[in-house]
């Protein structure tokens, strides 16, 4: 009697086990490339209008967005993508981690061992992770503790000279290789956590053949008109589709959270020069390369449990705040790193939207000092934003309330919350040892040239210098 007692028990212990091992939450991440705040067919903010498009289609998006939680006023750690990637995979600004453009030699604060992977496997290490498609992260994925990746990919990768025209940016290839890492773990009963990272809609603009005919033939809209962005988009919409089905398919949608966000805003047209994207991004002022709200407002969106369907939350969140969220989600008792910049908003998605995050910084600081672009720095507190020109030693200020598009500068109404500000954002920049810009930067800046960039008939209005 007292064996077959003990047998049950014995019994019971294993069906608990694996009860817990079956409930530990999955997590997928898909990360898309140069996609504005409003390249989706439903809007960021409902409140904003032109916070959706009126030409391109993305109703996959649109469905995870109606059955999770979109987050309105959110945000890219950077105007650029690789700054963004290695803020996201060790959870600190850009500045903190001194890459601030797309050169990487300047990085400073990435320890491989504190990435994303190595920490949640340190959280639980039961989780199997994976990482496909765009990397453009200094480490090898390996390093920072992925299982499966595709090793150090980059823009290159993603375009149409190696890939087919059924498929010219890899949508359908990344999502169809990560159902079947998803499909595996799941049959050996394992949790995972897996960030799908598009090379869409980065340059060049290419979208498969049949979405390209169907956009030639759709009316053009006031905002958006480009074809081959609007196809490729759909594809990209297409890709988040086949990745919600096998979730669904695979009977893991009750305990599978997705973070759907971009690296930063919109890229220029096909001609870098045209400007096309500050119109692209209207209400929004500006594109990629650029700090203001249209080079680092992009698209937030999570489905998971315990998020009420079709909730919109107006706390500011950050793609750093990503690694302290992931983790929190994995193991609620895990001690972050204490270097760690971002803030978990997993309460906020259990509270309809509702609630603060908690950061080592109230405030959010977008840093371009050097590259492609003009040097910029930014900081968001409050909802004031003020907008700094190193070149001109020239702030603007804008309360990002009654004015999103940035486009009534302030700071001469409000002289002390703008010094405040700048100090403020400059001795963050010294506390974290981040670049600054080259007096040869500076002077190229000067010549007006890089500003061209971003340019349209809405910014002709105000005068930045």
């Amino acid at each position: 009697m007292k064996k077959i007692i003990l047998l049950l028990l014995f019994g019971s212990f294993v069906l608990s086990m694996f009860a817990k091992e079956k409930d530990l939450p999955n997590i997928v991440f898909i990360l898309s490339d140069d996609q504005g705040w409003n390249s989706l067919s439903s809007a960021m903010d409902p409140a904003v209008d032109g916070s959706k498009s009126d030409f391109y289609e993305t109703p996959n998006i649109d469905r995870l967005m109606s059955e999770g939680m979109r987050f309105a006023q959110s945000y890219a750690p950077a105007p650029v993508c690789s700054p963004s990637r290695h803020s996201i995979q060790f959870g600190i600004s850009p500045s903190k981690t001194g890459v601030t453009y797309n050169n990487t030699s300047t990085k400073q604060n990435c320890d491989p061992k504190l990435a994303l992977a190595n920490l949640i496997k340190k959280a639980d290490g039961r989780y199997a992770t994976a990482h496909f498609g765009k990397w453009h992260v200094s480490f090898t994925s390996k390093e920072c503790g992925y299982d499966i990746s595709d090793g150090n990919t980059g823009n290159k990768t993603g375009n149409l000279d190696t890939n087919s025209s059924d498929d010219p940016k890899l949508v359908y290839d990344l999502s169809r290789r990560a159902n079947q890492f998803m499909e595996e773990r799941v049959k050996v009963g394992q949790p995972f956590f897996i960030q799908i990272s598009h090379y869409a809609n980065h340059l060049a603009f290419l979208g498969s053949s049949g979405m390209t005919q169907k956009y030639e033939n759709k009316t053009k809209g006031k905002l958006h008109n480009d074809v081959d962005y609007a196809a490729m988009n759909e594809d990209l919409d297409n890709g988040v589709g086949m990745v919600m089905s096998k979730i669904k398919e695979l009977g893991i949608e009750d305990n599978t959270y997705i973070f759907y966000t971009a690296d930063n805003g919109y890229d220029e047209s096909k001609n870098r020069l045209s400007g096309v994207a500050q119109r692209k991004a209207w209400p929004l002022s500006y594109s990629k390369g650029f700090v203001y709200e249209g080079g680092v407002r992009v698209p937030f969106i999570v489905k998971g449990p315990g998020i009420e369907k079709g909730t919109t939350s107006y706390t500011p969140v950050i793609g750093y705040d990503l690694m302290n969220t992931f983790l929190e989600i994995v193991n609620p008792e895990f001690e972050v790193p204490q270097q760690m910049e971002g803030g978990s908003f997993l309460g906020i998605l259990q509270n309809r939207g509702k609630g603060d995050v908690k950061r080592q910084h109230p405030f959010f600081v977008f840093h371009y000092p050097a590259g492609a672009w003009p040097s910029f720095t930014a900081i968001v507190k409050d909802n004031y934003k003020l907008d700094y020109s190193w070149a001109y030693d020239k702030c603007y200020l804008y309360h990002l309330d009654s004015d999103i598009s940035e486009q009534n500068d302030i700071s001469s109404e409000f002289p002390k919350i703008s010094e405040e500000l700048k100090q403020l954002m400059l001795s963050y920049l010294d506390e974290v040892n981040a670049l600054k810009p080259s007096l040869q930067e500076l002077e190229h800046d000067r010549n007006g040239d890089l500003f061209k960039k971003g340019m349209g008939p809405v910014s002709k209005k105000k005068k930045h210098f």
